[in-house]
């Protein structure tokens, strides 16, 4: 199993220390022998300080002391060497050694210790990836302690911590699809991604899978809240799809509640400009324009809906006017291919030029130099 945030907890193995045990040591466990060449084990170095002071090493470091330290160290660094053989002595220490493992990340969870909680949870998933309470425990911790960087205005680690807890989220539907409060959790991290059908079908399979009440009905009111939202990514899927009757019978309706909403209008205009409906696609255009005058998408699209109908010297002013608001190679191609219909050789090369300069990987910066290059002498 990987994890994406396991280097934000390595300098955890400060709280470790090692002993090595020779191969021909006597450990007092059955079913375990050491292996052949002898073995380093872990203990916490509270743990090592406290028998120490009490001038009893010998005795005070028992097998559950070097248990906690197997765990610890498992959980903090999932690729550790000896992890195999740790593995073995765990649960030959103990055969319920995972219930005690999630009851200690409770605990810490509980105290606010969320790192110690992460490290708990952590090792239990590397221990037996499938164990669902682990995992999901595990992703709740994720979500609390991205929490902590995002009030630290820590932003990566926060994005990080984020996605690890849906990955693991992710992980648990794929093993046990009817596991509701994984659905739950899930809906809320589509959402804030903002991908509101997935979380709309993510919600409906928690309630389906049963929640207690208090959290369906709160699912089910954010349902509500956001099935304009669902409609709206469905109608500009439907537009970029090319299918832009069927995105406006999404989009038209919103309008009547939304309509300062800017992206609405921008994807209504990108509908009738691919119907060809240029009056119609400028006037939302220009709508967005009122809200947002330097909204830099929609100057190039008004600019497009002008070379559509042969107005190649409004469609220039208006990528020229883009252009100045942000460079861009793809508003150097429009610029360019718009002078070349215009008959101006000299700044169509100019601007595809540019355009070429800045992005030479470009397919369609490419494809405007092959066509520039069928008018130049």
């Amino acid at each position: 199993m990987k994890f994406r945030i396991e280097n934000y907890i390595f300098k955890k193995t400060e709280n470790i220390a090692f002993l090595t045990i020779k191969e021909d040591a006597d450990i007092p466990l059955r079913g375990y022998k050491i292996p052949k060449g002898g073995i380093d084990f872990p203990i916490l170095n509270e743990e090592l300080v406290k028998s120490i002071k009490e001038r009893d090493a010998e005795n005070n470091l028992t097998l559950a002391s070097f248990a906690r330290g197997m765990i610890y160290i498992i959980g903090i660094d999932s690729n550790f060497k000896y992890n195999d053989e740790y593995k073995k002595f765990l649960y030959e220490f103990d055969s319920k050694i995972e219930d005690y493992i999630g009851y200690m990340g409770v605990k810490k969870a509980n105290e606010k210790e969320f790192t110690d909680a992460l490290i708990y949870f952590k090792s239990l998933i590397t221990l037996n990836p499938n164990n669902v309470n682990g995992l999901y425990n595990y992703a709740l911790v994720c979500q609390d302690i991205a929490k902590i960087h995002e009030k630290n205005q820590e932003e990566k680690k926060m994005n990080d911590f984020l996605l690890e807890a849906l990955d693991k989220l992710e992980t648990i539907i794929d093993i046990y699809p009817e596991f509701a409060l994984a659905y739950y959790q899930l809906g809320y991290h589509y959402y804030n991604q903002k991908q509101y059908i997935k979380a709309k079908l993510t919600w409906e399979e928690a309630i389906k899978f049963g929640l207690d009440e208090d959290r369906e009905i709160e699912l089910k009111n954010e349902l509500k809240k956001i099935e304009y939202k669902v409609d709206y990514e469905y109608g500009y899927n439907l537009v970029l799809q090319g299918q832009a009757e069927r995105g406006l019978e999404k989009l038209l309706p919103l309008m009547d509640e939304y309509s300062d909403w800017w992206n609405l209008l921008f994807f209504i205009g990108l509908a009738y400009r691919q119907l060809n409906n240029v009056d119609e696609a400028i006037k939302y255009f220009e709508k967005i324009l009122i809200l947002n005058p330097n909204q830099v998408d929609t100057i190039v699209e008004i600019g497009l809906c002008y070379a559509m109908i042969g107005d190649l010297k409004s469609s220039i002013e208006q990528f020229e006017k883009a252009l100045n608001l942000k460079e861009d190679s793809e508003i150097m191609c429009n610029l360019g291919m718009a002078y070349l219909q215009l008959g101006d050789i000299d700044n169509a090369k100019k601007y595809i030029q540019k355009a070429y300069d800045l992005n030479s990987d470009d397919e369609v910066t490419i494809a405007c130099m092959n066509e520039l290059k069928k008018y130049e002498k």
